[in-house]
């Protein structure tokens, strides 16, 4: 019996939007809100979005990559002001994410009589995204989080995640499980005993 493995390809829409600009412009947010967060000041909201906008953002960045038990607030916050400063910085920019943002605004009202970050059901606030993951201004927002979060060391550690572990000898001799969110399972003792159980 052979075993072929395929690579795995995802699937197109998931970087629908993400031109070579947009890619820029989210890895340039990113580096911002790591910088904010970690570096103690945080930007002035910018005059490019109001305060709304930049709540909506906010709220946006928790539902795109919800972590309410492992992440404090104030790390989505840090990259909410990583993309409002980039709004600032870039008016076509700013223009693209007042209009995508307007669009989900419209949604929301439409569909549930009031503004997106005020909606508290967490499943129809999802959604609400799904109909926009597509857009370039979505995306933008996605990626800026994305790096924000999991591209960022300090952060690391609240994941269970150590890091590259080649320049340490590798996870044989540094471990690779130091995780503490996903219950114990039976040790190897138990398992056989559990099989040889099993065939008696």
């Amino acid at each position: 019996m052979k075993i072929r493995f395929h690579k795995y390809v995802p699937p197109k829409q998931d970087y629908a939007g993400l031109n070579r600009r947009m890619f820029l412009m989210t890895t340039a947010m990113a580096g911002v809100s790591t910088g904010v967060l970690f570096g103690g000041a945080r930007p002035v909201v910018a005059a490019a979005l109001d305060a709304d906008q930049t709540a909506l953002i906010l709220r946006m960045t928790q539902d795109i990559y919800p972590h309410p038990d492992l992440l404090d607030i104030d790390v989505y916050q840090a990259i909410t002001d990583g993309i409002v400063k980039g709004a600032d910085d870039d008016e076509a920019n700013a223009e693209t994410l007042r209009t995508g943002l307007a669009q989900i605004e419209e949604q929301a009202t439409a569909l549930f009589g009031t503004g997106y970050a005020d909606i508290q059901d967490a499943d129809a606030r999802e959604g609400i995204l799904r109909q926009f993951q597509n857009e370039g201004f979505f995306q933008g927002i996605r990626w800026a989080a994305y790096f924000g979060i999991y591209n960022n060391p300090e952060i690391w550690p609240k994941f269970g995640y150590q890091g590259s572990s080649v320049e340490h000898g590798g996870y044989i001799e540094r471990g690779f499980s130091d995780i503490t969110f996903v219950p114990q399972g039976p040790t190897l003792e138990e398992r056989m005993a559990a099989v040889a159980g099993s065939e008696g």
